[in-house]
């Protein structure tokens, strides 16, 4: 599994914005981010992931795919159940998808329902799934099949085979230039009916398994998840700062003063925070106008409270008087306007939610050989320890359908 090509751009309600993607770990064990996938998102995840192609052994039809399948959620041991129906590798797609009922069906019933539906292919293989992940591999073995075919035709045998789908979750390479030399671990974690997912900068984990059950329980467990959130995100203000460095960003600033129609922009984006409080500092600037600026935003819900402004000391010892004289005139004028210019920021911004969202920018991300773009809105936002934390709306497509 390969993962390239793309960022999440983070938009904050005053356009300083953050990008967020992976970053360098300062602590074995702490992951990086944290990511729980929530019932209703994972049935759409599993659809765009289909048909999935499926080697057989030497003497079976050289490939099959997995036509139809259903998350069946967690085992209780660590692992998760799925049901799949594996189907000849030209056949069409099947008319007839499977549902969360089919978890507690019986194997038989449903390979007999679906070789009698309307446009079935000559047989099928009703497979029942056990996915695992171990570091670092992500696998779907076979624990049990039923096959069924029409008159005339007979079903591969599956016996021999017990791995359907395996997957490395090691040495991923995911940032896109100037950080694709960077290399990432992924650990996957099924509690219920979700996916927990927690990412480490590669190598930097000895015990990956007890971050994922500590991670995934605190985001679902603290948090009063907002309707209609499909996803929960956890990501360390280290890893986002790390990234800023890296990619540079430069965003563009509404000037909501009476008469002004240009836009500031904000440049060397860093943020910090702790329990229900975030600072966002930066350096925002208009022509020859520059102000360091702090936005702080605080509550459970990160609503932004103040924006703070200060003139950036200009260099003001040119040898030539007349353009030492300029130079402390825009100095003496940008400290006068910076606290009329912070005071009408903070009015026109203030009691707005602080909100990540992908803003047109989809991460893009190779699964075998299949694209996929995924985007991300914000529903809430919030802030504990050295971690950002999200819940919003996620959406996956493969790319050409």
């Amino acid at each position: 599994m390969r993962m390239k090509g793309g960022r999440w751009l983070v938009a904050l309600s005053v356009a300083v914005g953050l990008s967020v993607a992976p970053a360098i770990a300062d602590a074995d064990n702490a992951p990086l981010m944290t990511v729980v996938l929530l019932p209703h998102l994972i049935p759409s995840i599993v659809q765009q992931l289909l048909p999935l192609t499926v080697d057989l052994p030497n003497g079976q039809p050289s490939q099959v795919k997995i036509a139809a399948a259903v998350y069946c959620g967690s085992d209780g041991k660590g692992g998760a159940d799925a049901i799949g129906i594996i189907a000849p590798a030209e056949s069409a797609a099947l008319p007839q998808a499977l549902s969360a009922s089919d978890c507690n069906a019986s194997l038989s019933s449903i390979a007999t329902r679906t070789i009698n539906s309307a446009g079935a292919p000559e047989w099928i293989e009703v497979v029942k799934g056990h996915v695992t992940w171990k570091p670092w591999q992500l696998k779907i073995d076979q624990a049990d099949v039923a096959p069924a075919a029409k008159q005339g035709a007979t079903a591969p045998s599956l016996s021999g085979i017990k791995t359907l789908a395996s997957y490395p979750t090691s040495n991923l390479q995911i940032l896109p230039p100037p950080g694709d030399g960077r290399r990432f671990d992924v650990a996957f974690g099924f509690s219920g009916t979700t996916i927990v997912a927690s990412l480490f900068a590669s190598g930097t984990t000895s015990n990956p398994l007890s971050s994922l059950v500590a991670e995934g329980t605190s985001l679902q467990k603290d948090w009063e998840v907002p309707q209609p959130a499909n996803l929960l995100a956890d990501a360390q203000y280290s890893f986002i700062n790390d990234l800023l460095k890296i990619y540079a960003p430069l965003y563009e600033v509404p000037i909501p003063i009476e008469g002004v129609a240009q836009n500031m922009t904000a440049r060397n984006i860093q943020v910090t925070g702790s329990d229900n409080t975030m600072t966002v500092t930066g350096q925002l600037a208009m022509q020859s106008i520059a102000y360091n600026c702090a936005v702080h935003a605080a509550g459970a819900d990160l609503v932004i409270r103040q924006i703070q402004l200060n003139p950036v000391a200009k260099d003001c010892t040119s040898s030539n008087l007349m353009e030492q004289l300029q130079c402390r005139g825009e100095q003496m004028a940008t400290g006068g306007s910076s606290q009329s210019v912070a005071n009408a920021l903070t009015s026109y911004y203030q009691g707005q939610p602080f909100q990540y969202s992908t803003q047109g920018h989809p991460l893009e991300f190779e699964l075998g050989d299949r694209q996929f773009t995924a985007t991300f809105e914000a529903l809430k936002s919030g802030s504990k320890g050295n971690a950002v934390r999200e819940a919003g709306n996620a959406s996956i497509q493969a790319v050409g359908r």
